[in-house]
């Protein structure tokens, strides 16, 4: 079965970075004001619960899965858009950003292709490398074994007819899964990086014109 390379296609995301007519404005001087919550995802995550140390009785039969296999719990669905992101203001764009970036770590985890390409424009390069990103795990039938990014709240301001935001992220490299729940890619070492991201509103919100990731 052919398997791909979640480290070398983020890599190659990361180096790129849609190539817009316009150059976006330069991100806050100040360093708090890039680190201001928490990372925040809205994907499915492992179990949390402490396995139980109670003996079995002797006429259980014990079993154990596989070394290489990883137990997720399944999403119940895609992340819904928030009304807030629909807004033409400030907070509306913010919503808007981390609802993509949500969408895309639901997308890349469960995986489902589709789901972001509404969200951005057709000449957004970077859209359309994280859309090329899901597409691949899909055409493998893999998963990834956890959210590929983290992202603290957005920071920026409307600028004219758009908005400019800017997201401290990290990259991770989660273990990457067959449909059986096997690994059969690595877990690699985390990346930070700042995303800025460039937003027209539409007539039902906002749309991401351009990503820039450094």
């Amino acid at each position: 079965m052919r398997t791909i390379a979640p480290v070398m296609l983020i890599g190659a995301v990361l180096l790129a970075g849609c190539q817009g007519d316009s150059e976006p404005a330069d991100p806050p001087s100040s360093q708090d004001s890039l680190t201001t919550a928490t990372p925040t995802t809205a994907t499915p995550t492992t179990s949390d619960a402490a396995p139980t140390t109670e003996a079995p009785g002797d006429d259980v039969e014990q079993t154990t899965a596989p070394p290489d296999t990883v137990e997720t719990t399944e999403a119940s669905g895609p992340p819904v858009m928030p009304e807030e992101a629909q807004e033409d203001s400030e907070a509306g764009a913010k919503a808007f950003v981390m609802h993509y970036l949500d969408t895309f770590n639901y997308a890349t985890m469960t995986p489902e292709s589709g789901l972001l390409d509404p969200l951005g424009d057709e000449s957004c390069e970077t859209c359309n490398a994280f859309i090329d990103i899901v597409a691949e795990y899909t055409s493998a039938n893999e998963r990834a074994n956890g959210p590929i990014l983290t992202f603290t709240e957005p920071t920026g301001s409307l600028t004219g007819d758009h908005a400019v935001l800017y997201v401290e992220a990290v990259q991770a490299f989660p273990a990457r899964l067959n449909a059986e729940g096997h690994v059969v890619g690595e877990e690699g070492s985390p990346e930070a990086f700042t995303m800025v991201v460039r937003l027209n509103p539409t007539t039902e919100g906002w749309i991401i014109s351009e990503i820039q990731l450094g």
